[in-house]
């Protein structure tokens, strides 16, 4: 029998109708082995390792912080005028993935606004993500860096998979991989199977969500994901899939039709 991938409930979308903290029951009840929590740090740290381990769940990825998200900050890796902020921040991050002992943590690349930021975007994120990758990588962490679609991010440094790969290939960082987003993929550029084909060896995590409403896999939309997660099977198996879609009161029937596993 072929080997299914593994699914990790995204905290933060799912299970919406309760306070944070209980998310961590509902995904245990359903089945989950692994969480993600895009954004911990409104948390602290020992509270979420706490509700874990009580429900034997496994953190499968964090974000870095994101700066101030309500002023606009999409994180701080590009921006120039946040270089010592961000680097500070790699700090939080590796406290947080070592304390809840997460493998992965995804290194969000920033939105410039200000013109000295946007003159050196490039340069300051690939210093930044050479430093956070490193940093990781002496706590044998994986630095996940995530393309996205400039339709629902204007501006957006990182929108492109041709950009990350470019990237991860320049700093050759072993512990350096590229996070696939479907639905950011599929507004991106579309064609899934070649654009994941492309990138062979370079991922190190999926994402999930239907085009365009962001509901789950099986609901009406842009993406045949019995079709995706046939390819997806075949390219590595080994991918944990992240569903990172808006449900308050999810379900969970479909997964094993598209052939998933909790």
């Amino acid at each position: 029998m072929s080997q299914k991938n593994t699914v990790s409930a995204n905290l933060h979308m799912l299970f919406t109708s309760v306070p944070f903290m209980d998310r961590y029951r509902l995904a245990a009840e359903a089945g989950f082995r692994y969480v993600e929590v895009p954004f911990p740090y409104q948390f602290d740290v020992l509270e979420l390792k706490a509700q874990a381990d009580k429900y034997h769940l496994k953190h499968s990825l964090i974000n870095g912080p994101t700066g101030d998200w309500d002023a606009g900050f999409r994180g701080e890796c590009c921006l120039k005028s946040q270089k010592d902020q961000f680097r500070k921040s790699v700090e939080l991050a590796i406290l947080y993935a070592n304390t809840l002992e997460c493998p992965r943590v995804h290194i969000v690349g920033g939105l410039p606004v200000l013109q000295d930021d946007i003159e050196h975007a490039e340069e300051t994120y690939l210093e930044n993500l050479k430093y956070a990758a490193d940093e990781l990588a002496k706590h044998n962490i994986l630095c996940l860096i995530e393309p996205a679609s400039p339709l629902r991010f204007p501006g957006i440094f990182l929108n492109n998979f041709d950009q990350a790969k470019r990237y991860v290939e320049m700093l050759n960082c072993s512990n350096l991989k590229i996070l696939f987003d479907y639905f950011h993929a599929q507004q991106i550029c579309g064609q899934l199977t070649h654009t994941l084909a492309t990138l062979a060896g370079l991922v190190g995590y999926v994402q999930v969500g239907q085009v365009p409403h962001r509901g789950d896999c099986s609901t009406p939309g842009e993406i045949d994901y019995t079709f995706v997660f046939s390819e997806l099977q075949k390219h590595d198996p080994e991918l944990i899939v992240g569903l990172e879609y808006l449900d308050d009161y999810p379900t969970f029937g479909w997964l094993s039709r598209m052939n998933l596993q909790f």
